[in-house]
């Protein structure tokens, strides 16, 4: 089973040249200007058995710089369309505070994934589908993919951050389906090993809050004809 579903990743991958990212960008710069494309904090595209087909951009607005745009980026026909899907102060809350440079851009989003069915195979650990997040490393600056692995279920079985610039594991975390019935005593070394981790996945924790707060300028800045 393992070994099926890392060989449908990695012939997927190859395929999955046609999808997505820095084609994301340039949906949004083409239909909403330069200056939203380059304030893009984060991408998300969720619960997939392969390549997105849509994903979300959130924007911070270049004109009113504590306001967040929302926009839905989806595959229709042969390109990308980008349409306006919501903005207020608190659409994204926590909001990454660095914006992406695509131009550091190495590792697409199905490269990501195959260095996460890598790993998860290692931990003996099987996943159905992919919730993908791309933002800048709150350090460093550098585009980082944080991909969470669910089962059939939709439950979280482990957590990847990969570089989007060189392709390496960043960071792993998998999460057992069943706890086990009676706690262990953990080390001092463990409990701060757990603690770093917790700490890790809880970072890539920025909730979309799109329908609780979408301004009127947003929808007469982005007005179709």
């Amino acid at each position: 089973m393992k070994k099926s579903l890392l060989t449908f990743v990695l012939f997927s991958a190859a395929a999955a040249n046609l999808q997505a990212n820095p084609e994301i960008p340039r949906a949004v710069a083409q239909n909403f200007g330069e200056a939203v494309a380059s304030g893009i904090l984060l991408l998300k595209g969720t619960g997939t058995t392969g390549e997105p087909s849509e994903w979300v951009a959130f924007s911070r607005d270049a004109f009113r710089q504590e306001e967040i745009l929302r926009i839905a980026v989806k595959m229709e026909g042969p390109q990308w369309n980008a349409t306006a899907s919501g903005a207020g102060t608190k659409v994204l809350s926590p909001a990454p505070s660095r914006k992406i440079d695509f131009s550091q851009l190495r590792e697409r989003s199905a490269d990501a994934r195959v260095v996460a069915a890598k790993a998860a195979a290692l931990a003996q650990t099987t996943f159905a589908s992919v919730d993908y997040q791309l933002a800048a490393n709150e350090d460093t600056g550098s585009p980082e993919w944080g991909l969470a692995l669910k089962d059939e279920t939709g439950h979280e079985v482990g957590f990847c951050v990969v570089s989007a610039v060189t392709g390496a594991l960043v960071f792993q975390d998998w999460t057992p389906k069943i706890a086990t019935s009676t706690p262990s005593a953990d080390s001092d070394g463990e409990r701060a090993a757990k603690s770093v981790k917790r700490t890790a996945r809880k970072a890539w924790n920025w909730t979309d809050k799109a329908r609780t707060e979408t301004k009127g300028f947003f929808r007469e800045l982005f007005r179709r004809n």
